[in-house]
């Protein structure tokens, strides 16, 4: 089977279990603290990204940030909660967008955090700038022509990696002169070169603010793969590589 069609095998089953599961609750503890969960937002529970390292992100610099495809707004409170004084969360599906305006209400930061429904940056004001933005986005790239505009599909998957790339290119002209990009990314199905080169290519110098190796893939998300890769097959022992990345943008 070639890469991608495997990874979009991936992405279906786990779409597949995340829909299907009705015991999700209203309200889940992460980083410390709890959250509200709408129906139809990604649950954070089953695959937390980069607010488990949110500390090693520099906040106390920043009077400015933005998180693209906030979610539940974790990463916006937290940044929020850190001090900076306008946080803008973005996120292409409606549901996300209340479910961070209430979680900013819940940690009483509803003052400093905005929330967009927004297709990448298309929300983002013609004279907002940024300090700091950040994303955990699609890992998986599917076969173009194989997935649709809904809000799982542009959850999972990111052909070609055309999104990550508008995301670094376009985010660029968004940050100020001392800004910074950050990713929350997965190595788990072997493209350790990726981010590096859409860095290469994009202007960034790249650095790894932290990094998680697992030798295991991570219980809940487990039934998505095909038994050979769990254990005693051939990918059985592929370790999964997790990184908060830090880009900086070169002078020109």
């Amino acid at each position: 089977m070639e890469t991608r069609d495997f990874e979009l095998l991936i992405g279906r089953n786990i779409i597949e279990k995340y829909r299907a599961d009705r015991g999700r609750p209203a309200v889940f503890a992460l980083a410390g603290l709890e959250w509200d969960l709408l129906d139809e937002v990604w649950p954070p529970t089953y695959s937390p990204g980069g607010e488990l390292f949110a500390d090693r992100i520099p906040f106390y610099r920043m009077s400015s940030f933005l998180e693209m495809g906030c979610g539940t707004g974790i990463m916006s409170v937290l940044a929020a909660r850190a001090g900076v004084k306008r946080v803008l969360g973005l996120d292409i599906n409606p549901a996300a967008v209340r479910n961070t305006e209430l979680n900013a209400k819940r940690h009483a930061v509803a003052d400093r955090v905005t929330a967009r429904e927004s297709d990448l940056y298309s929300a983002v004001g013609p004279d907002e700038r940024f300090d700091g933005i950040y994303w955990n986005p699609p890992f998986l790239n599917a076969p173009e022509g194989s997935v649709d505009t809904s809000i799982w599909d542009e959850t999972m998957f990111d052909p070609e990696y055309a999104k990550l790339r508008r995301f670094l290119a376009e985010g660029r002209e968004l940050l100020t002169a001392r800004g910074k990009a950050y990713l929350w990314f997965g190595e788990a199905l072997g493209n350790p070169a990726l981010v590096a080169d859409l860095a290469e290519e994009t202007g960034y110098d790249l650095g790894v603010l932290a990094k998680t190796e697992m030798a295991e893939i991570p219980e809940a998300l487990a039934d998505a793969f095909p038994a050979d890769l769990l254990g005693g097959g051939d990918g059985g022992d592929a370790a999964w590589h997790l990184h908060l990345l830090e880009l900086h943008p070169r002078q020109a």
